[in-house]
């Protein structure tokens, strides 16, 4: 749980706190748009059911469009994650859209539309 949030003239600095005794991990970010990142289509570069990871040194996120009975995972390792969508019977577009923290992997079993903010 997120107890503490600070900022700082143009910078976010998330420290996380449990039972008032610090984790250990801060991340910094910098104002959105201030980084050079861009939304980019790379639905070409993308395959169904493959795993990716995040080496660009800073979060990114993910747009993806699915069609029906799709996942879409996030974690620190490929056999450590979060299921972020599971659709139905129904195209899903909203909520595929999750933050990708560095290093962490993302895997999605299909693809109808991808976009990526890197």
């Amino acid at each position: 749980m997120v107890k503490e949030l600070g900022r700082s003239l143009g910078k976010m600095s998330i420290n996380f706190k449990e039972g008032g005794i610090a984790a250990g991990v801060t991340q910094q970010y910098g104002d959105v748009g201030s980084s050079g990142q861009a939304w980019s289509n790379v639905f070409s570069n993308r395959s169904s059911n493959t795993w990716y990871q995040n080496t660009t040194g800073r979060p990114i996120q993910l747009a993806i469009g699915h069609h029906r009975n799709a996942h879409l995972r996030v974690g620190p390792a490929t056999n450590n994650y979060v299921e972020i969508v599971h659709t139905g019977g129904d195209y899903s577009e909203s909520m595929n859209e999750p933050i990708v923290p560095v290093n962490h992997y993302y895997h999605s079993e299909d693809k109808r539309t991808w976009t990526e903010f890197r």
